[in-house]
């Protein structure tokens, strides 16, 4: 292969270039999500190294490289490199030692003694090829038609993975030129009513890569999501006697991480949607929505042998299908954060108010509110952490506890805020916690 343009003109490799630095990934940290395709890339194939490749000028970079203990290697012995040359099917070598394109490579004569070589080419929207989801072995190998069909699906999630990081980048890029435009238009006077209709053009823009988004995470990600959930199923019921003990724990792993991905999904999708739905606000009376709720949890509150107590009732104005996620949050976080050997008990009270007897400042003296509350027994938590919970992505931490997705509560505070509302959380450590919401009358 020509070192210099690796097979492609010098017009297709710059394009190629091109978009690989476009998703800004090289030389980027470890990351859980690639780790765990090429785990159960190497899982699938049974074979002892399994990389995410990309191919760069003049190396191969691993963003994940399972049992090869470096980051990159020349581009000029890459097998990566023939591989995306035809990034429309997979590129496979059952002995390279037979091979005249690679019996005298170093990486074959020498470590990490290729001999076996399948690549999947990640390939871009553009149809230019990135790199591979590659697996290798030191000895001869076949591949059946389900695992090629395996490698392709985790090529597939590879580069989800990769597009979903490049629309965050230009989303964020966009959301700087926003405010930067922003503080500026106190300075512009001219031309004003030109630069509304231009916010309100990418505001448009902005909602259509959020709704995209939103298919992405319903459609684009959840498909070969399921499809692993159904190989893990298949490997389970069919090989998993055939796994040695550290095969199988591995296994459990991959397993766990998939349930993980498909529960993070679900929070992602009900979090855009606390953003996205018509605001229609209903009478609901706090007993039918508990109610509602403890029906749907019946097995969960079994089993943690739960007492969940409603201790005054009340009729109040929201968003129905959203307070219902409040109500369902709220208690799910009540039992998982329950100390261990002692039944949860769950209180929920309803009471009305005028500002002046609350405490928060938001509060207007003359305005009445609803004051509902969600005290449990659980393990608690240090107040240090009162201003982080309702953060995206913040995990309550305590006692080496960790649980959820760190999307739940963050969901419960943008409901209240699309409800003009506010919410407050009280804690101590081995005596449980106390939640506060306080929504004016609609």
């Amino acid at each position: 292969m020509n070192a210099t343009n690796y097979g492609m003109s010098p017009a297709e490799e710059k394009n190629r270039l091109k978009e690989l630095r476009s998703f800004d990934i090289l030389d980027t940290l470890t990351e859980k999500d690639y780790e765990d395709i090429t785990t159960l890339a190497s899982i699938i194939c049974d074979v002892p190294i399994a990389l995410i490749s990309l191919v760069d000028s003049d190396r191969q970079w691993f963003k994940s490289h399972r049992g090869l203990p470096i980051d990159e290697t020349h581009r000029q012995y890459s097998f990566c490199s023939h591989a995306i040359l035809t990034p429309d099917k997979p590129f496979i070598v059952e002995d390279s030692r037979l091979d005249d394109r690679f019996k005298d490579n170093p990486y074959v004569t020498g470590s990490p003694n290729i001999v076996f070589y399948a690549g999947i080419p990640l390939v871009s929207e553009s149809g230019y090829g990135m790199g591979t989801v590659c697996i290798i072995d030191d000895k001869p190998h076949t591949l059946t038609p389900g695992q090629v069909n395996a490698l392709q699906i985790l090529a597939g999630q590879v580069m989800h993975l990769l597009e979903l990081r490049k629309a965050n980048l230009e989303l964020g890029i966009r959301r700087e030129m926003l405010e930067i435009k922003n503080k500026n238009l106190d300075k512009i006077v001219a031309g004003r009513v030109a630069e509304i209709e231009q916010q309100n053009l990418m505001l448009e823009n902005m909602n259509k890569e959020l709704q995209a988004f939103t298919y992405i995470s319903s459609h684009d990600l959840q498909e070969p999501l399921r499809k692993i959930q159904t190989f893990i199923s298949m490997i389970s019921e069919r090989e998993y006697n055939n796994l040695s003990e550290k095969g199988r724990e591995y296994f459990a792993k991959i397993e766990k991480a998939a349930g993980r991905m498909s529960l993070l999904i679900k929070d992602l999708l009900a979090y855009s949607r606390t953003t996205t739905s018509k605001q229609s606000f209903d009478d609901i009376r706090l007993s039918n929505l508990v109610n509602a709720v403890t029906d749907d949890m019946q097995e969960e509150i079994k089993q943690k042998n739960a007492l969940v107590i409603l201790t005054s009732d009340g009729d109040f104005k929201a968003i129905s299908f959203q307070f219902r996620q409040v109500i369902y949050n709220l208690l799910s976080n009540s039992l998982k954060f329950s100390r261990p050997g002692t039944p949860p008990e769950i209180k929920i009270g309803y009471k009305a108010a005028k500002g002046y007897e609350l405490t928060l400042s938001q509060c207007l003296p003359e305005q009445n509110y609803h004051i509902i509350t969600f005290q449990d027994n659980g393990i608690g938590f240090n107040s240090l952490y009162k201003d982080k919970i309702f953060g995206l992505f913040q995990r309550l931490e305590t006692k080496n506890i960790h649980l959820g997705t760190g999307i739940g509560l963050a969901i419960v505070k943008k409901i209240i805020d699309n409800h003009s509302g506010h919410i407050d959380v009280a804690s101590t450590p081995d005596e449980g916690t106390l939640f506060t919401i306080i929504l004016p009358f609609q």
